[in-house]
């Protein structure tokens, strides 16, 4: 049995459905982990069965698992500091969507994204943050579903949420840059330090502050130190690209399939 599940999120590329399947399977890739966007609350995108049909379609066809799904909404909503009860309720609603779509897909796990607007930045954010992960991770695990937290906070902060929240099937889904682009954090040794708690990981590169500014092994935030400090680790699970192709850094460099085929073959050469 292979030790990791390579995969790519839908985000990365423009392909959607039974193409983004197909792409995947071309570069040896297991999986997917789809975005779930605000246009699911009027039926669009994944809100509409004929593009779920698509993607059920497209993994049976080309052996991808849809293993993960992850709401969309950080760059405009938030329940952790709302600015009014209906920013609240689309944070929500888009949430508790995403949980219901995982149980069609037939996910294990899902991706609840505390970063951004929905950040933790002070006691109340905290405390609200607790109450909504503890509601979320409820009903998620009612479907055998486990959530898994995309956070910005350090070592001490990880570990203070996961005791408030107190579900062991609540984890940490690590991110290979976003600290490093926050605030310079090591991301081989924050890997380590929270290596235990780790249910999933995203895989991208940048220059400095830039997110995704570069291909895999292309920027300067220690991308091979920290796949030495996954390797190294007892950790097995999924491994994901999250690259996004159409950033301004990377774009100039050639098609989304010939830079997902670089970085594709980085990340077997890296890890297989």
């Amino acid at each position: 049995m292979k030790r990791f599940t390579y995969g790519l999120c839908d985000w990365s590329v423009r392909e959607k459905g039974m193409e983004l399947c197909r792409l995947a399977a071309e570069h040896q890739l297991d999986c997917l982990q789809l975005g779930v966007g605000e246009e699911v609350l009027d039926g669009r995108g994944l809100g509409s069965g004929d593009l779920i049909r698509e993607y059920k379609k497209g993994a049976d066809l080309y052996g991808i698992e849809i293993i993960s799904l992850s709401p969309q909404f950080v760059d405009q909503y938030s329940f952790t500091a709302p600015k009014n009860r209906e920013e609240e309720q689309v944070a929500v609603e888009l949430v508790e969507k995403t949980i219901g779509l995982c149980k069609t897909f037939g996910c294990k796990s899902f991706l609840l994204p505390v970063l951004g607007k929905n950040d933790i930045f002070d006691g109340t954010s905290f405390h609200r943050a607790v109450e909504y992960i503890r509601r979320f991770s409820s009903q998620a695990a009612g479907h055998r579903i486990e959530t898994y937290l995309e956070l910005n906070q350090g070592v001490e902060g990880v570990h203070n949420l996961l005791d408030a929240v107190d579900n062991p099937m609540v984890k940490i889904f690590f991110d290979s840059q976003n600290l490093f682009a926050l605030n310079g954090t090591s991301m081989a040794r924050y890997f380590t330090e929270i290596k235990e708690l780790v249910g999933g990981v995203h895989l991208k590169d940048g220059i400095g502050s830039m997110l995704s500014g570069s291909l895999l092994g292309e920027g300067n935030s220690g991308f091979y130190k920290t796949a030495k400090a996954i390797i190294e680790s007892k950790y097995s699970g999924s491994i994901l690209i999250e690259s996004v192709y159409h950033k301004a850094g990377v774009c100039r460099n050639g098609t989304e399939s010939e830079l997902l085929a670089r970085d594709a073959a980085t990340l077997h050469k890296v890890f297989d």
